[in-house]
């Protein structure tokens, strides 16, 4: 047992530490990349700008000059990306992986077509708003960011009334709003994805195991709107990232583990290794049961036995080799979540800028809200009305140590499907 609350202790001094940048962004664990070379049936882009093509128009749009801010890129449609770039924390190193991966979709597809603007919000709302309205001042036509949700809904205030689209790195949907668009993974649909394919192996009673916070009770509600749907017989333990708090739940939940057969564990990190060796420890037979995690997966050690045959849901990577080397080669370092995110906003901005010329008309709600989607480097999306983007997540299943592809995400969206 003391080497179970020194773990977590551990655990807890890291979670301070970046307290402040998952609480505001909440991130999932689960990223996106560059888009495919296609077409979707209604002839707008479902992939990867052609390189070759000429540009649709040559209109010159009216810039001012010399905006405040990183200026990459000659072209004649202007974008701002607003991140935290000198905030102190986690969050300034986020800021960079947005900003490369926007500047690598700029070498790769946008300098001639567009001009990018990087604008520092410094993580405060109020800078955010001041920014987002000295992007618009200067002509961008389209705002990248923010980072956080207080700051993303600042600057909305500013971006919607100008009618200037947003796509914002934030998973906070309380603030995704149409022309506002969390260009992002979130909670909900992780949680759908992974209770759902438990559903088709013919799991029907789950004990879930959720953090006392934001992500925790988002999570919350999305399994009891499916426990009502499909008939799921759902057990919920809360717990707090103390050492006390993980061992209550624990407790709490050895006997309605024993009579459930799943255990859904959506947290990532040595959270689910805790729980699940405190859970076998008093004499819950974890072995007959069918365990599920979530995108924060990808930060669990896949090589401790207590997790072995685990499901999760994920991002699909089936294209971000490619774009990961080139990163590296550029930047130096492994690109995560956030530097891919940034490079298929910036890309598909850079497309929709060659088939329509000029900002006003590539930019438009509609053009984003393309029902048939596109194909990123980490797999399909689409953007929807309501501000969310809908993503397509593999299913892995983790056997010898690591995760391996059990169910491949979905390569297309019906037009009318979710």
């Amino acid at each position: 047992m003391a080497a179970f609350f020194e773990s977590l202790t551990k655990f807890g001094s890291a979670v301070k530490r970046k307290s402040n940048v998952l609480a505001k962004v909440s991130v999932c664990g689960v990223g996106l990349l560059a888009l495919v070379s296609c077409t979707g049936g209604s002839g707008v882009p479902n992939g990867l700008p052609n390189s070759t093509s000429p540009s649709t128009s040559d209109v010159a749009q009216a810039l001012t000059p010399n905006p405040k801010g990183e200026v990459i890129g000659t072209g004649n449609v202007r974008v701002a990306l607003l991140v935290p770039s000198t905030i102190p924390g986690g969050a300034a190193a986020v800021a960079k992986e947005l900003r490369n991966g926007a500047a690598l979709a700029m070498q790769d597809f946008g300098s001639g077509r567009v001009q990018l603007v990087v604008k520092d919000t410094k993580g405060q709302a109020a800078v955010a708003q001041t920014v987002a309205n000295e992007a618009i001042g200067e002509g961008a036509s389209l705002i990248l960011g923010p980072l956080f949700a207080a700051n993303v809904s600042a600057a909305s205030g500013i971006t919607l009334p100008a009618n200037i689209v947003t796509l914002a790195f934030s998973t906070d949907t309380s603030v995704a709003r149409r022309g506002v668009y969390l260009f992002s993974y979130t909670p909900q649909d992780d949680t759908k994805r992974i209770i759902s394919y438990a559903g088709s192996l013919g799991r029907r009673s789950i004990a879930a195991f959720l953090p006392n916070n934001a992500e925790g009770s988002l999570r919350e509600r999305v399994l009891r709107e499916m426990a009502g749907k499909n008939g799921i017989l759902l057990n919920i333990m809360k717990y707090d990232r103390t050492p006390t708090g993980v061992e209550k739940a624990v407790l709490e939940g050895v006997g309605i583990v024993q009579t459930s057969d799943s255990i859904y564990l959506p947290e990532g990190g040595p959270i689910p290794s805790l729980i699940l060796a405190g859970l076998k420890r008093n004499g819950a037979k974890i072995s007959e049961k069918t365990i599920l995690g979530s995108g924060n997966w990808e930060t669990v050690k896949t090589s401790d036995s207590v997790v072995s045959g685990a499901y999760y849901p994920g991002r699909d990577i089936s294209k971000f080799n490619e774009f990961a080397g080139r990163y590296q080669g550029k930047f130096g370092s492994r690109p995560g979540v956030q530097a891919a995110l940034a490079y298929d906003a910036m890309t598909l901005a850079a497309e929709f800028v060659r088939l329509r010329g000029d900002g006003k008309t590539a930019f438009s709600t509609q053009t984003f809200e393309n029902p048939n989607g596109f194909q990123g480097v980490n797999g399909a999306f689409r953007i929807r009305s309501d501000g969310t983007t809908q993503r397509g997540l593999a299913i892995y299943q983790i056997q010898g140590g690591k995760g391996v592809l059990a169910e491949p995400a979905v390569s297309r969206f019906s037009r009318t499907g979710g």
